[in-house]
């Protein structure tokens, strides 16, 4: 039996407790969930082919939210962020890190088409230079509270413009 001096045993009863004290959040924490759905609206992660949303699924980072035409799509992230996607739109949650207590602040979003209306939420108010919302056109920084966003057709890529909410989509 090894026996570890105190001075060790402190050492390692700090760190421990430095560990304990501020969790980091998990790969897999949703960055939000579904408020409200009208008409067609689908996520897409990873390789998968899209799959329809509805209200309460939750939201992950990477995740593609797509609308269909005459389709809106409300969301809130953790941070209490609101987005409401229009119709025919895609947007990509980039990245979305909401660790106020170990200062873990992020929020990327891609709107390749279609409109996003955003009221936003804590981590505007902890850190604006984090927040961003990224166009084929353009990079917006996000320092107010309430923004919107419109993106024309044709605008997207290639790859960008096949991902469609309904069942005719290509992953």
């Amino acid at each position: 039996m090894r026996l570890i001096p105190p001075r060790g045993l402190a050492a390692a009863i700090c760190l421990f407790a430095l560990l304990c004290a501020a969790p980091l959040p998990a790969a897999d924490d949703p960055a939000g969930s579904v408020k409200n759905v009208s008409g067609e609206a689908a996520v897409i992660r990873g390789k998968t082919p899209p799959r329809p949303l509805k209200p309460g699924d939750r939201i992950y980072e990477k995740d593609v939210l797509t609308t269909g035409k005459n389709a809106s799509l409300g969301v809130i992230l953790r941070d209490n962020t609101t987005l409401g996607l229009g119709p025919d739109s895609r947007l990509v949650v980039e990245r979305f890190l909401f660790a106020p207590a170990s200062g873990g602040l992020a929020q990327a979003l891609r709107l390749s088409r279609g409109s996003l209306a955003a009221v936003s939420g804590e981590i505007v108010k902890l850190n604006p230079e984090v927040a961003k919302v990224e166009t084929p056109v353009c990079s917006v920084g996000i320092r107010g509270t309430h923004f919107l966003v419109h993106m024309d057709p044709g605008s997207e890529t290639p790859e960008e413009a096949a991902q469609k909410p309904g069942p005719e989509a290509q992953p």
